[in-house]
């Protein structure tokens, strides 16, 4: 047996999709990084999904590492591709990445038995799954419940959509015979992209056929193309001139369909979906771009489309249980056995699926998953870089506070734990979309923090942060100062200087409200002065300031020189009103 062994630096990249989402995800926003060299010195190591409630494994069921070239480089963490060969770059060493990263997963299946004692309500999740085949069964069953829903549109069974991303094709597999003729059909226009329940299909779920025909001139007739649809809900096929060009299973997943030479026509092209919408949240997401690309052409396919509605279902679609994402099935199967491989650092990109009615936890829970860690490397300074949640919309429940509360907790634990440091990236998200393609920028500050925070190495890019906060004249006065990224410095105080504020955007600062315990809230008005901001007070002495406090920040976010954000925060006014100051890294 032919082996390969490297000394360099290994990074473990955990947490959910947004570190899991594979560069093949990210291809049209990147596609000059598919046409580099290979590099047979930055590799990743992929763990595939398994869960275990019994106990931790010595190692993985399957697992293994792949090359950075042609074949391998679609299959990379996107986050870890572009952190890696920065790394690579810079240091000039092989670099590993041990994937070990699941959609969906919230942080306690990534947490240890032992950890957990401290959150009994978190451990109660576990209690139904208990028992020998008892997940595996209840996993069974609600796929059956799936399928049976399914096959009252006529398909055979339930789109199946593995266990890691990307999720794959969807097969064609339907029976024609439950169909109604086209013709027979009632055909009604349908202004996309936009959500249905704004075009006279509120409550609908069931399947749904779109239609749009495209104009071509005859420079385009037999070319290949790229048609790029933005993403919808929830499972699709799409035809152009009849010919199937792939499905999807999810809302999640672009729909970008390559179209092969011959099938684009002179004149009139038919453009055909058939859209299962599951529940009654059906879109085509708002915002995404509809395109067919040809050569250096791109034509924009939003605007008027018809739709007929195939079937009409009376319930939604049962959900999938996920017994894989129950507390410690991940930590068991997929995190143990990497603990005997040494690690230089963790990338941690997780919190999504926490900012539910559990959100409140997620700050002790992260700071005991790090130390759990640790003590499970037998490295009790090894660095966590955490990713801190970005902007996000479109299918939260309201402004329920989730969100901004797991942004907070991120930001806490690398101020309160030794060796640890969080970034940023209000503005590296997408209000649409859970998973925003903008991983390079993440990646960026990730290696910024690193190179500070793992390599000890001074570096002008520096974090603002809020070092002081007072009232003075029927004004709340708030001072800014850079500090390096990284926490606990014990020379960090002294090599911190004023910040020099502005707004990332050149707006006028925004996302400052004023909040009261009775639920009041208003916006404030803000002014910049070097590194202080000057918010005049309302009438009313409000309880809290609080500084881009909900799921999508995106007017007006302060930065410093370098770009660099600073992190949400708010802040009690109580002991402002009575005259005392706040002076501190942490006023909060």
């Amino acid at each position: 047996m032919d082996r390969e062994v490297y000394v360099g630096e290994v990074y473990l990249c955990a947490g959910q999709s947004n570190m899991e989402l594979p560069m093949a995800w990210v291809k049209p926003e990147y596609p000059s990084e598919f046409e580099r060299e290979p590099d047979t010195l930055l590799r990743q190591y992929k763990v595939v999904p398994q869960y275990d409630f019994e106990g931790p494994r010595h190692d993985h069921e399957q697992a293994g590492w792949s090359v950075c070239d042609e074949q391998g480089v679609s299959g990379f963490s996107a986050i870890g591709y572009f952190f890696g060969r920065m790394l690579r770059e810079h240091l000039g060493v092989p670099v590993g990445l041990l994937n070990v990263s699941l959609g969906g997963s919230p942080i306690e299946s990534w947490m240890s038995a032992e950890s957990l004692q401290d959150f009994p309500e978190i451990l109660q999740k576990l209690q139904p799954y208990a028992g020998k085949g008892v997940a595996e069964e209840r996993s069974r069953k609600s796929i059956a419940a799936r399928d049976h829903w399914y096959q009252q549109l006529g398909y055979d069974q339930a789109p199946h959509t593995g266990s890691w991303l990307p999720l794959g094709q969807w097969d064609w597999r339907h029976d024609k015979s439950v169909d109604a003729d086209p013709k027979l059909l009632q055909w009604c226009p349908m202004s996309l992209p936009n959500f249905f329940s704004d075009q006279g299909l509120s409550g609908f779920r069931g399947e749904l056929e779109l239609r749009k025909t495209v104009y071509l001139p005859a420079s385009a007739a037999g070319r290949p193309a790229l048609l790029q649809l933005g993403t919808m809900s929830d499972a699709e096929h799409t035809w152009l001139n009849g010919q199937l060009l792939g499905g999807r299973t999810n809302q999640y997943e672009p729909r970008d369909y390559d179209i092969p030479a011959g099938v684009l026509r002179e004149g009139r092209n038919e453009l055909l979906i058939r859209l299962v919408c599951e529940h009654t949240a059906g879109r085509v997401t708002p915002g995404k771009s509809m395109t067919l690309t040809v050569g250096d052409d791109v034509r924009d396919l939003g605007g008027v489309w018809q739709y007929a509605v195939r079937h009409q279902a009376d319930q939604d679609c049962p959900w999938e249980d996920f017994a894989r994402w129950k507390p410690v099935g991940l930590y068991n199967a997929m995190l143990a056995p990497c603990m005997l491989y040494r690690v230089r650092a963790v990338l941690w990109y997780q919190g999504e699926s926490n900012t539910g009615g559990f959100a409140p936890l997620y700050q002790d829970m992260l700071a005991d998953l790090i130390d759990s860690w640790r003590n499970g490397w037998n490295q009790k300074r090894l660095p966590f870089l955490i990713v801190q949640l970005p902007n996000f919309a479109i299918d939260c429940i309201g402004e329920d506070g989730g969100w901004p509360v797991v942004r907070e907790a991120q930001w806490k634990v690398a101020r309160m734990v030794p060796d640890a440091a969080t970034v940023v990236t209000l503005d590296a998200g997408d209000w649409n979309d859970l998973h925003p393609a903008h991983k390079k920028t993440i990646a960026e500050r990730l290696f910024q923090a690193a190179r500070q925070l793992v390599y000890g190495e001074s570096l002008p890019v520096r974090q603002p942060q809020l070092t002081e906060a007072k009232v003075s004249d029927g004004s709340v006065v708030l001072a800014f100062g850079d500090y390096p990224i990284a926490s606990n410095k014990g020379d960090a105080a002294a090599g911190s200087v004023p910040s020099r504020i502005s707004t990332i955007d050149g707006h006028e600062p925004g996302e400052f409200a004023f909040v009261w315990s009775d639920g009041g809230t208003v916006s404030a008005n803000a002014s910049i002065e070097g590194s202080h901001i000057t918010l005049p007070m309302p009438n009313r002495t409000p309880d809290e300031l609080r500084y881009a406090w909900r799921n999508n920040p995106d007017d007006g976010l302060l930065c410093n020189e370098y770009g660099v954000l600073v992190a949400p925060f708010r802040l009690r006014l109580h002991d402002l009103a009575l005259g005392q100051r706040r002076q501190s890294r942490e006023v909060q």
